[in-house]
């Protein structure tokens, strides 16, 4: 199967795996979404990890796909749907080697938090091909800074993890063989959280951008009194929630 799936310990791992560049064709994007819709209903995960098998994180769509009449015609389009779905729990990348084209909208769309690897190299070289228009299906703009996001989609050029970084594209960047071990160790501090708060936390980052101010803070008040609701609005809840945190920190020997 060219996108691989596993959880455990409140973690789901999605993993590109379609030979050496692992591209993207439609069997992938239906599997992915298909993958997504499990990791979404499972009640025992809280916080998935997106990565690539071997040297790349994934390096595009299949050229040759994209220009049949099949592809543009298909009566399902498993890229778009899963581009355009809202995720209802946060996913954290672990990105190296190319990441490009449909790889750099699963990294911008699919995921919250970024941890590149230093061979880390990502763009929307699209345009070269004819192909303009990733930078409206990303926002990229509301991303990251406007000359950054036109630089990015109107050269075509790949840049590295430390441009990456600077342009605010990702989070950290590491040595390329503790990518996915360092992003499931940021997997492991969402998860550790009730799974409520953290999709209440989720949607209301997501929904925040795109309202008023006023509009934002009316719907994340509604939204943190039916998390409440939900959890138990008991009145050792708060109290429950400190113990709960100094065991962790007990656990983990805080300094």
């Amino acid at each position: 199967m060219p996108m691989q799936y596993s959880s455990a310990d409140g973690i789901g791992v999605f993993t590109f795996d379609n030979g050496r560049l692992n591209v993207g064709n439609m069997e992938l994007w239906q599997q992915f979404y298909h993958h997504l819709l499990d990791f979404e209903q499972d009640d025992e995960v809280t916080v998935g990890v997106i990565t690539g098998q071997g040297e790349n994180f994934c390096a595009g769509d299949d050229l040759k796909e994209i220009r049949t009449e099949a592809w543009a015609l298909t009566a399902t389009r498993w890229d778009r749907l899963l581009w355009s779905r809202r995720r209802t729990k946060p996913m954290v990348a672990a990105a190296n080697g190319y990441a490009l084209g449909g790889g750099f909208l699963a990294l911008m769309l699919m995921a919250d938090i970024r941890i590149a690897g230093e061979s880390l190299q990502t763009g929307a070289p699209e345009i070269a091909y004819g192909m303009g228009g990733i930078s409206g299906a990303t926002r990229l703009g509301a991303h990251i800074a406007p000359v950054d996001a036109a630089y990015l989609a109107l050269t075509g050029e790949k840049i590295d993890a430390q441009q990456a970084l600077a342009m605010r594209l990702v989070n950290e960047v590491v040595l390329d063989e503790k990518t996915l071990s360092r992003a499931m160790e940021v997997a492991a501090l969402i998860a550790r959280h009730p799974r409520q708060a953290v999709q209440t936390e989720l949607d209301c980052l997501h929904r925040g951008m795109e309202l008023s101010r006023a509009d934002a803070m009316h719907y994340t008040d509604h939204q943190y009194w039916l998390s409440r609701k939900l959890m138990g609005d008991g009145a050792d809840t708060g109290k429950e929630a400190i113990t709960t945190m100094k065991k962790l920190k007990e656990g983990e020997g805080d300094e």
